[in-house]
């Protein structure tokens, strides 16, 4: 029920219709409400917003979601991704892996890239 209000919710305050539906799962004897929602590693996790991105790899399981303020800034929004190299996880937009290293912009319609050994984000993250 609450994801289903909360998902109206969004809904109004975005002006578009979610990406993904909120759902629940279940596993390891754990449950996680959300969206984008991973199962692996003996835990359960969802993103919290249909923005946001999950993904498992290297033994963790990572979700994370846009630091938005207010929801009628997520209007016609991408979703987020998450990137996994090197033996860790970033997640935001435009990922790049380079150089051993993993970056991502934390606000949507940035990107990232590599120059001269280091990782930089248009976002200035």
């Amino acid at each position: 029920m609450k994801a289903a209000v909360f998902s109206l919710l969004l809904t109004l305050f975005s002006g578009s219709a979610l990406a993904d539906e909120a759902r629940c799962i279940s596993a390891y004897g754990a449950k996680a409400c959300g969206y984008a929602c991973e199962a692996a590693y003996g835990q359960v996790k969802c993103a919290q917003t249909p923005y946001g991105a999950c993904l498992a790899a290297n033994g963790t399981l990572t979700c994370w979601d846009p630091p938005v303020r207010h929801a009628h800034r997520m209007r016609n929004t991408p979703a987020a991704q998450c990137l996994s190299e090197y033996g860790t996880t970033a997640c935001g937009y435009g990922c790049v892996a380079q150089y051993g290293a993993i970056k991502c912009a934390q606000t949507p319609g940035h990107h990232c890239y590599a120059d001269s050994g280091q990782l930089f984000c248009s976002d200035g993250t």
